[in-house]
């Protein structure tokens, strides 16, 4: 038992890569410059797109080779000119040929139309990529002052929440607290499971923020335990254009069944079934396995050397757009043989 327990603190030693997403106005840009500033940071690479604002502030830079620069605290910063691929790839190996100095994260910043979801299926689909690189969730900024109406009007702020890990609400210096409060409301409506934190400008990074993502941390399933206790809530998924519902299975599905069901809910879902989340113990075996897939996509299971908790029941949730809650769980279930709701 000693030795299973070993085996879950194993490091990874990829490198752990974070995308950085809010909606236009949101105040995601402003994040960036503070956490290039922490000393956490100080190891890492932030790569920006071309199509939107450039996010380090120019007088951040203090060298330039090619397309990549070097910000104060020591991180690097590279301006995309093609793909994340290219990007990640040329950076990798830049490192390698001792070019650049090596990093440990990845902070990618996307533009306020875009959502985390082209960055995973990136990892899951380049082969050299998935090898080097590990998806660490992402930071969704929410404006205090206008991110309920976005969360009701825009799909993309939506699309973005439902993928969020941390959510930093801004601008809340801008507004009252009710008006806090209800952005806290429309987040947890969407996102239960997300961390949440207020940064006022004047204040220090939280804590969550200010110490940067350990991609070497162990990784044994207790985060996607809480992420799915907190959809048990009442208030969870209400909310008129993103929903969210759980699900408990018994019977435990096998392998092979559960992957040709998700299959089936996933194609006739597609996009709009923004993500899937959960841990499963399947059919024979005694210890959880972590899934996790987004829009169409299932990425690699995760078999977990332990139970993260005294919880040993495997769920799922699904976090849904435009979509009647009660046909996608009819679905699931009868795609996962657990019959009736």
């Amino acid at each position: 038992m000693e030795h299973d327990k070993q085996d879950s603190r194993q490091e990874d030693k990829r490198v752990g890569v974070t995308v950085i997403s809010g909606f236009l106005g949101s105040g995601k840009t402003s994040l960036l410059n503070r956490l290039v500033r922490e000393p956490a940071y100080a190891d890492a690479v932030v790569i920006v797109n071309e199509y939107g604002d450039i996010g380090v502030d120019h007088h951040l830079v203090r060298l330039a080779p090619d397309n990549v620069v070097l910000v104060e605290g020591g991180c690097l910063c590279c301006v995309v000119s093609g793909s994340v691929v290219d990007a990640l790839r040329e950076l990798f190996m830049l490192a390698l040929g001792r070019k650049i100095k090596p990093f440990r994260r990845v902070l990618i910043e996307t533009s306020g139309l875009a959502d985390p979801a082209p960055v995973l299926f990136t990892l899951k689909h380049d082969k050299f990529l998935a090898e080097r690189y590990v998806y660490q969730g992402a930071i969704v900024v929410v404006a205090a002052t206008h991110g309920p109406e976005e969360l009701d009007l825009q799909p993309e702020a939506g699309r973005q929440l439902a993928l969020a890990d941390t959510v930093v609400i801004s601008k809340s210096d801008l507004t009252d607290a009710a008006q806090v409060r209800k952005t806290e409301a429309a987040i947890a409506a969407i996102n239960p499971g997300a961390h949440r934190c207020v940064q006022l400008p004047d204040e220090p990074l939280a804590a969550a923020l200010r110490e940067g993502g350990d991609p070497r941390a162990r990784r044994d399933g207790t985060v996607t335990s809480k992420w799915l206790s907190a959809f048990s809530a009442p208030a969870a998924g209400r909310h008129a254009n993103v929903k969210s519902f759980s699900l408990t299975l018994s019977p435990l599905p096998s392998r092979a069944a559960f992957l040709a069901g998700v299959a089936r809910i996933q194609e006739r879902f597609g996009p709009a079934l923004l993500r899937m989340k959960g841990l499963i113990c399947f059919q024979g075996e005694a210890l959880p396995t972590e899934v996790h897939g987004v829009h169409g996509e299932l990425y690699p299971m995760r078999p977990l050397a332990e139970w993260p908790g005294e919880d040993r029941l495997s769920r799922l949730v699904f976090i849904v757009r435009g979509l009647d809650v009660r046909e996608v769980s009819d679905a699931v279930r009868e795609a996962l043989g657990q019959g009736a709701g």
